[in-house]
């Protein structure tokens, strides 16, 4: 006869549905997003901006976050959000808010476009005043305003240990606050964005999706009792250990075939 923490672990495992793999979105190409910089003495206004490449009219949500940490390692989220309509070939600035760069502290910037279906179709970042090794990127002052350029080769710079909440009740909250708890705690720190993400689904009900990038890898139907979302939780970071531990695996093995 099996234990009791078995049975409970094998009923939370049937109510996991797994996203079927697909293809690699590509980015900015018919919706673009853009982040532009300019220095103000010892400010930076940050300004989110979307372009419209396609041949029609788009409506369309933005998510501008800026992350700066202190000295004590803790780190602020400022989001802004919100809906726009972009003609076909026209350019609108989305948001812009302001920044105080000379105490020297770490910033990333992060800007998402998606259509009204929640699909991301475009994404920009920037990361300033980060001293991580030969990836340094510090805000020096400079003559020219514009300090965009400056910063271009953060365009790769990996957003590590950053998590996002995109839910609509309070169990879904509950179930963000104790992932993101256990995120830290075991010191993840994952390469790859990770967004909670809570979507309607059968019967008013309503559904978690954990998102690593725009892929699922879990997904189930919410409920408030505490014990149900703590296991789910539990089954949620172990998922996403093993989602970075293969993505390490993967590129060791390119690195031996280079």
């Amino acid at each position: 006869m099996f234990k009791k923490p078995y049975i409970h672990y094998c009923m939370l495992a049937f109510l996991i549905f797994f996203a079927n793999s697909g293809v690699a979105q590509v980015y900015n190409t018919e919706i673009a997003a853009e982040i532009i910089l300019d220095r103000n003495s010892e400010f930076v206004d940050i300004t989110g901006s979307g372009y419209n490449k396609s041949q029609i009219s788009r409506s369309l949500n933005y998510i501008l976050n800026v992350y700066k940490s202190d000295d004590f390692g803790n780190v602020s989220n400022n989001e802004q959000n919100g809906r726009f309509v972009l003609q076909p070939g026209e350019k609108k600035r989305l948001s812009t808010t302001t920044i105080n760069i000379d105490d020297g502290n770490k910033v990333i910037i992060l800007l998402r476009i998606y259509d009204l279906e929640n699909n991301l179709l475009g994404k920009d970042r920037i990361v300033l005043n980060d001293d991580s090794g030969d990836k340094k990127i510090v805000l020096k002052p400079q003559e020219n305003t514009d300090v965009r350029t400056e910063f271009a080769k953060s365009d790769g710079v990996e957003l590590r240990g950053i998590v996002l909440e995109d839910t609509k009740t309070k169990p879904g909250r509950d179930f963000y606050s104790q992932y993101y708890s256990g995120y830290l705690a075991a010191n993840i720190d994952g390469p790859k964005i990770v967004t909670i993400k809570e979507v309607l689904a059968i019967a008013n009900n309503t559904k978690i999706e954990v998102r690593i990038d725009e892929e699922v890898i879990m997904e189930f139907f919410i409920r408030p009792q505490n014990d149900y979302i703590s296991g789910m939780v539990e089954i949620a970071l172990r998922r996403t250990l093993a989602y970075f531990d293969d993505l390490e695996k993967q590129k060791d093995i390119v690195k031996q075939y280079k």
